[in-house]
This record gives structure tokens, C-alpha cells and sequence, in this order.
């Protein structure tokens, strides 16, 4: 097990350490305790097996080894609420493949555990807010129920209080403020447009009193600022506020200056910098 865990971060030797899991199991039969460990590890192989290759099959077998792991563990035991939110994330990215729909109920039940597994005052309930809230957009895409959204922004709100790290508020607010585009989709309330705007600007305020090494310039604080001030210019453009939708533009623009992005990322950086000033001149001259 133990050569298996240094080996799972090794991309060549995935397989070589699935074999010695596989082989763990087998030796650890009537021992709960290893059992547990090798199948958590085991689950974790096969998230990396996903990460290299994209394979869904991958994550097929990491869902199962997180459910053969879960029944090892009494529900009142702090190691089942940790193993949740892992086997959440495996569900949510199964969901998401063209054959996924039959996983979107299953991740939301799980990440439901996984939130209610951790206090609201706890550290990590932001984040898990934040996961349970992807699975029911998820879950929404595929069903089109409206009550998956307002579940979702409630949950949001949850995450984007004060008292939460300032980057997982901007998060919050940002996903909000996806949501409110998404309920306006059904209802074609103007209200809605309104409050998204006001939720991007509310992420990109939390997102500029991130820690200083989440402000760098290549941080993704200073990214996610820039992103959620093209984001409301768009929703300031589709509410016919011109003024307003330039001064967000403009700040996305000088948000992107600062940003210094890997070279494999680079000619989308140059891209998305190019459309934010082809939208500031249209709306310069239209004013």
C-alpha cells in the first residue's frame, strides 16, 4: 500500500499501482482498517488514471471504490465525511459526460452527505457548498427543474457570507451570479439580470481582498476579478447600460494587464484581451 500511494503520482505507473492495491485487498480480507485505506487509495488511482487519459471508464471504477469504501465506515466516524466530498467530485465529473445523466442525482445525494457531514462554521463548508451547488446546476442541465436553481442560489448565498475566505466568496458570487442568468432563462424576469450584475460585482470585490499570494499576477484571484468584470458587462449590456458596461470592461482589461499567463495558455489570453477591446471601441463609439 504504501509503494502504491507513491506510485499513484507517477503518471506511467498508475496500473503498476492499481496491481499492488489489488493485491492488498486480497491480503487484507477480514481487516477493515487496510481495507479501507486500500480502497480509498485505490479510488484516488483511478481519479489520476482519469486525469491523464479523460478515460470515464476510469472514473466508473473510482466511483465503485469509494462505495466499497464507504460501507467500511460507520456513518458517525469523521473518515466517512471526509471520504464524501472525493467521491462527490468523481460523480460530478462522471456526470458531465455525454452518458452522464444517470449520475447527476446520485452526486447530488452524496454531495447533500457531504454538506451536512461538516457545521456551517467549519473551514471546509464553504467549499462543499460550493460542490453540492455545481451537482444540482448539473442535475438542472439534464432535468430542467427550476427548483435545482433555487436550491443553488440559496446554497451560494450560504457560501458567499462573511467569515469565508475572501477567494471562495468571490466563487460564490460568481456561480450566484451564473445562476441568476440561468433562472432568468426560465422566467425572463428582468430583476434577475439585475442581481446577476450586482453578484459579479460583489465576486469581484472579494475576489481583490484575496491573500497577497492570491494576488499575484499569476494568481487566480486576479483572474477570476477580471473574469466576473467581462461577465457584467455582458449582463450591463443586455439591461441597455452602455456606461456601466464599459466601466466593467475597462476593468476587466486592466485586470488581464496584470495577469501574466503560462505560455500553453497564451493565445487565449491574447484572444480574450482582443474581444474586450473590440467591445470597448463599439461601445466608445456608440456613446
Amino acid at each position: 500500500m504504501d509503494l502504491a500511494e507513491a506510485l499513484r503520482h507517477l503518471p506511467a505507473r498508475l496500473e503498476e499501482a492499481a496491481g499492488h492495491l489489488v493485491r492488498a485487498l486480497g491480503e487484507a480480507a477480514d481487516d477493515p482498517g487496510p481495507r479501507l485505506a486500500a480502497l480509498v487509495c485505490l479510488a484516488r488511482v483511478h481519479r489520476a488514471r482519469y486525469a491523464r487519459d479523460g478515460d470515464p471508464a476510469a472514473l466508473d471504477a473510482a466511483y465503485d471504490a469509494y462505495g466499497r469504501a464507504r460501507r467500511l465506515i460507520p456513518r458517525d466516524e469523521e473518515a466517512f465525511g471526509e471520504l464524501l466530498p472525493e467521491w462527490g467530485d468523481v460523480l460530478l465529473d462522471r456526470a458531465r459526460h455525454a452518458d452522464g445523466r444517470a449520475f447527476a442525482s446520485t452526486a447530488v445525494r452524496v454531495l447533500r452527505e457531504s454538506r451536512a457531514a461538516v457545521p456551517q462554521s467549519d473551514p471546509r463548508a464553504s467549499h462543499r457548498l460550493l460542490r453540492l451547488a455545481a451537482g444540482l446546476r448539473l442535475r438542472h442541465s439534464y432535468e430542467g427543474d427550476l427548483v435545482d436553481l433555487r436550491e443553488a442560489e440559496y446554497l451560494l448565498e450560504l457560501a458567499a457570507r462573511p467569515g469565508h475566505r475572501p477567494l471562495e466568496r468571490a466563487l460564490a458570487w460568481r456561480e450566484h451570479g451564473d445562476v441568476q442568468q440561468e433562472i432568468h432563462a426560465h422566467t425572463r424576469a428582468a430583476d434577475r439580470l439585475d442581481r446577476a450584475a450586482d453578484s459579479y460585482r460583489r465576486a469581484w470585490r472579494a475576489a481583490l481582498e484575496a491573500d497577497p499570494d492570491e494576488r499575484r499576477s499569476s494568481g487566480t484571484a486576479v483572474r477570476l476579478a477580471a473574469r466576473v468584470q467581462e461577465l457584467r458587462g455582458e449582463v450591463l449590456e443586455r439591461l441597455a447600460r452602455p456606461r456601466a458596461a464599459l466601466d466593467a470592461y475597462r476593468a476587466a482589461l486592466e485586470l488581464r494587464g496584470r495577469l501574466d499567463p503560462p505560455e500553453d495558455d497564451l493565445p487565449a489570453a491574447i484572444a480574450a484581451v482582443a474581444v474586450l477591446q473590440e467591445r470597448i471601441r463599439v461601445l466608445e463609439e456608440a456613446l
